[in-house]
């Protein structure tokens, strides 16, 4: 499961929902002494005719006064993530992945491409980090997800339609690092053993969704804990950036103001979650 496992469920997420009215995420209330913070778990990619809507979840959105997302996607990001690519994200001239694949891991990768429709051409100056996110989002589209109608994406939409206080957790730059990982220089290791496991991938993301969908926080920890076994680099940083976004809600809650905050699923269960961290620092959290 390795880094996909982990890219997806903190960042991009998964999506197979089984029937729309099925989707009910978990949802948290924190009461601060002045503040209210409402946390939706969200996922990134959605089928186009999941509803993830209830009552109390609109409710909120509609009185909240501010809103609260991973990270800013503006023109002025785009280009900051495009320099962080070409800086980060590519082999040394002269390098390709394939020449650094055996024949197994050659047939491993043109079978991952064809299964997200690419060529080879696309991939094949990319370092490791890079081409597993690319390989598994576009095989992703191509089973229709969207990042359309997801609960950051309304919210987003509202807010903006409404004038509202928008803020992010995180920059760019920090989101881009925290998918880059902590061995870009190599990683070649990892990503044949992702390109080894890609057929097995869709399964897995409806695993995911089916566990988000009902808002099974307890066996998302699970899940999540069990894909980062392997990868302790990486489990500390997320639990770091866990601590820094609670620190950063934790100011919100002194401010007069109703935020809605949507994040990533990871981000938010376990004994080292957002909200698991807010009721550790004796924070009064509704929701599961």
């Amino acid at each position: 499961m390795r880094r996909i496992l982990f890219t997806l469920a903190a960042l991009l997420a998964f999506g197979t929902a089984t029937r729309a009215q099925d989707a009910h995420p978990a949802f948290w209330t924190v009461h601060g002494p002045r503040g209210t913070v409402y946390i939706l778990s969200s996922l990134h990619l959605l089928p186009p005719d999941t509803d993830w809507h209830r009552s109390e979840i609109d409710s909120a959105m509609k009185s909240a006064d501010s809103f609260v997302f991973e990270v800013p996607t503006g023109k002025s990001e785009r280009a900051e993530e495009t320099q962080f690519i070409y800086a980060n994200g590519l082999l040394p001239a002269g390098e390709t992945l394939s020449a650094k694949l055996d024949d197994d891991g050659r047939r491993d990768f043109h079978r991952a491409l064809a299964m997200a429709g690419m060529d080879e051409v696309n991939l094949d100056q990319k370092r490791p980090w890079l081409a597993e996110i690319v390989l598994t989002v576009q095989a992703m589209y191509r089973r229709n997800y969207s990042p359309r109608h997801t609960p950051e994406g309304d919210a987003n939409a509202l807010a903006s339609a409404y004038g509202r206080d928008i803020r992010y957790l995180d920059t760019t730059r920090q989101q881009l690092e925290f998918l880059q990982g902590a061995d870009p220089s190599d990683g070649f290791d990892q990503f044949r053993a992702v390109l080894a496991d890609f057929p097995n991938q869709a399964a897995r993301e409806q695993r995911f969704v089916q566990v988000w969908a009902a808002g099974d926080v307890d066996t998302a920890a699970t899940l999540i804990a069990q894909g980062l076994s392997d990868l302790p680099a990486e489990l500390n940083r997320l639990d770091a950036r866990n601590r820094d976004w609670t620190r950063q809600i934790e100011a919100m809650l002194s401010e007069d103001r109703r935020f809605f905050v949507a994040v990533g699923m990871a981000h938010l269960v376990g004994p080292k979650g957002v909200p698991a961290l807010l009721r550790a620092d004796g924070y009064t959290v509704e929701g599961p």
